[in-house]
């Protein structure tokens, strides 16, 4: 038998794909897919810090009320955040030296990023998948970018 908690989700989504939902002309995979899977999705929070701070950084006006009550009423009810933990700071340190030892360094963001996915064995799904080909050179990160509708990719050895 399986050992499956359904409160665990299998997704992890960047801040790209979270925005998506909101844009005048969202991509139709990424809104069949977040469809498909909502309940299977969470956020780190590394990207909520991100939506929230580009939220600061608005000058007050409508658009900056519009994306307040989107991130708190369905950005934060609609997807558990997952932390940055003591396990996901232990695979951090590891992918950064590890990429700076075959001389890709990575940012310290997407690493953190990644760095949860992979505490929690989850997929990253997000646009920007170049920016996580280091990192998946030097550890098993799996990858999708809804964008295209893509399965998981894993850096070729």
């Amino acid at each position: 038998m399986t050992d499956y908690n359904e409160e665990e989700q299998h997704y992890l989504l960047d801040s790209n794909i979270v925005s998506e939902i909101i844009k005048p002309e969202p991509n139709f995979n990424v809104i069949k897919k977040i469809g498909e899977h909502n309940s299977d999705c969470a956020i780190g929070a590394p990207t909520l810090h991100e939506m929230l701070y580009g939220y600061h950084k608005l000058p007050e006006g409508i658009y900056k009320k519009y994306l307040g009550k989107y991130i708190l009423d369905d950005v934060m009810d609609s997807f558990k955040v997952k932390s940055y933990t003591e396990k996901a700071s232990m695979i951090h340190s590891e992918i950064r030296a590890n990429a700076e030892k075959i001389g890709k360094p990575v940012p310290f963001s997407d690493s953190m990023i990644a760095s949860i996915a992979l505490a929690n064995h989850m997929v990253l799904v997000t646009r920007n998948t170049r920016h996580f080909t280091a990192i998946q050179e030097v550890s098993n990160l799996q990858v999708e970018n809804w964008f295209e509708g893509a399965a998981p990719q894993k850096a070729q050895s």
